[in-house]
């Protein structure tokens, strides 16, 4: 039933309710997983299967995937490409020098009265 290509609904976990497609089957219980969800071994209890399929060969790599389920028809979710040369927003917090304040000298002690 979960054949290589054979595209499923995540049941549960954090990516409950996005697609899937079935990579390699690991186990009559595991497989390894990848499409709009992170490609890791899947519990087959936690899929839905669907009558779709996408042409795939075992192992094949993420973007072989999508370029796969596009041409199925089947909508791609990109993760949002890491710019390397852009900044990192600047911490709110403020730098360590100004935020020591400077200390004032304790008040001087009183001499203690004597008892009797």
């Amino acid at each position: 039933m979960m054949d290589i290509g054979r595209v499923c609904i995540k049941i549960a976990g954090r990516d409950a309710g996005e697609t899937a497609v079935v990579i390699e089957k690991i186990d009559d219980n595991f497989v390894l997983v990848n499409g709009n969800v992170r490609r890791k071994r899947c519990n087959i209890k936690h899929l839905e299967p669907t009558e779709k399929f996408v042409a795939i060969q075992a192992g094949a790599s993420t973007e072989e995937l999508h370029k796969a389920m596009k041409e199925a028809g089947l909508e791609v979710k990109e993760k949002p490409k890491f710019d390397k040369e852009a900044k990192a927003p600047k911490s709110a917090k403020p730098a360590k020098a100004a935020a020591i304040k400077e200390v004032k000298p304790a008040k001087e002690a009183k001499p203690a009265k004597k008892v009797k």
